[in-house]
């Protein structure tokens, strides 16, 4: 199967409406593991997971890709790019990803600082 499949526009999701699901909002800019992780956890026995991409102010990879990443997950059932008004109309709340995109990169550079650091010394 071809997991872009999942990629679908918003009226196709909204023709689900007699079906349940839980719909989660993220950047995933980088995917990483704790993004699974909070998915796996999100996703409820016998409802959909719908998951929309939003577009961090910088990102670092394509929208197009980081929903081809997403959609690969096996927990995931659909992904929406997130290229609407706030207003219409879709479910709201936090992105899944607040913050966590921000502690690894703040992991990265202090990584990087404390291997500079021994290279700077000579170990």
């Amino acid at each position: 199967m071809d997991t872009r499949s999942k990629i679908v526009p918003l009226d196709q999701i909204q023709t689900l409406q007699d079906r349940t699901a839980r719909w989660i909002s993220g950047h995933f800019d980088p995917l990483l593991a704790e993004h699974v992780g909070r998915l796996r956890r999100a996703r409820e026995p016998g409802s959909l997971l719908v998951v929309e991409v939003t577009n961090p102010a910088r990102p670092l990879l394509s929208q197009r890709a980081r929903a081809e990443l997403v959609a690969a997950l096996g927990m995931v059932d659909y992904v929406v790019l997130s290229n609407v008004a706030p207003d219409a109309g879709l479910p709201a709340g936090p992105p899944i990803d607040a913050g966590i995109t921000e502690r690894f990169i703040d992991h990265v550079i202090q990584r990087h600082h404390q291997e500079s650091g021994r290279e700077d010394s000579g170990v």
